[in-house]
């Protein structure tokens, strides 16, 4: 009798070799900056950001003295919020450092919009729901962009 195994999800062999590429965990944390400015607030997000990680303590870059005070009073919700939004208590601590805070890249502006395509020319079909499939194809082929 033949034996098979079960399948392996995806999702377990990516996070088995994330895990040996990544012990820390640092890919995981990472995630915050794409919702830093969310989670601190835009007053906090305007002084501060988030500039390393490394051994379970987050550093972050602060642009003044004065906010550098005031986020040490911060700090702990700050760490239970990312926490929070992470999921799993990925940062133990936080770390501000003196620094100016990084411009982000102005967003690009969108790419212009292709011409429309011709629709594909179909030949007579005389079977309407034949001919109807067809007009379906054609017109996702046409908004696609696929040749």
């Amino acid at each position: 009798m033949d034996k098979r195994q079960r399948p392996t999800r995806v999702a377990d062999t990516l996070e088995r070799v994330i895990q040996r590429f990544d012990p820390d965990q640092r890919m995981k944390v990472y995630r915050l900056w794409t919702f830093w400015d969310e989670e601190v607030g835009e007053a906090v997000a305007a002084h501060a950001q988030p500039a390393g990680f490394r051994a379970e303590v987050l550093s972050v870059r602060v642009d003044s003295p004065s906010w550098m005070q005031e986020l040490q009073f911060l700090k702990e919700g700050i760490r239970e919020r990312l926490n929070r939004r992470l999921g799993e208590e990925l940062i133990r601590d936080i770390y501000f450092v003196s620094g100016k805070r990084q411009k982000t890249k102005p967003a690009r502006p969108p790419a212009t919009a292709p011409r429309p395509r011709a629709a594909v020319a179909l030949p007579k079909i005389h079977d309407g729901e034949l001919a109807a499939v067809f007009k379906r194809i054609a017109r996702a082929h046409r908004d696609r962009g696929e040749d």
